[in-house]
């Protein structure tokens, strides 16, 4: 019967061993697997940072062709972005704007915008010269310079 005993303590205590040992190997998987999320997460939130520095530092410049109490339309570049846009520049056409035969000559554009104001010049639409026009605005921020944003001017 001491026999008997001894051999079921003994498997006992091998199968309490193999079942510790598994439960090692499983927690240091699961530590492992909480580490790379734990540094995934850590990634996304700098990258997101990032993102909200670089926003920090960017106009955002989109235009809208809109109508006057008078009748006419005014292209007017609405800043969205947080930065102040620099050095605007704005093609119709492949046509610098002051040389478009929309543009009114006593109405440039000017050349700058603070964040999320708005800046405009008078169109002179006729039958021979309206809308689609081929848009692109360029300017400079605390991001970079000659960012550009390209469109189709519609009414």
């Amino acid at each position: 019967m001491g026999d008997l005993a001894t051999w079921v303590c003994a498997v006992a205590a091998i199968g309490s061993l193999v079942v510790s040992g598994i439960a090692l190997v499983k927690s240091a998987r699961a530590q492992r697997q909480a580490n790379q999320t734990q540094e995934r997460l850590v990634e996304i939130e700098e990258r997101r940072e990032q993102d909200r520095q670089a926003q920090a530092r960017q106009a955002i410049l989109r235009p809208k062709l809109r109508g006057t109490e008078r009748g006419g339309h005014r292209l007017y570049l609405v800043n969205s972005g947080r930065c102040e846009a620099r050095n605007i520049r704005v093609e119709m056409d492949d046509t610098p704007f002051a040389e478009h035969p929309a543009a009114a000559q006593n109405d440039p554009m000017p050349s700058l915008v603070g964040p999320g104001g708005e800046i405009s010049a008078l169109l002179c639409l006729t039958l021979d010269c309206a809308p689609p026009f081929k848009i692109r605005i360029t300017w400079d921020d605390d991001f970079g310079t000659n960012r550009t944003y390209s469109t189709t001017l519609t009414m």
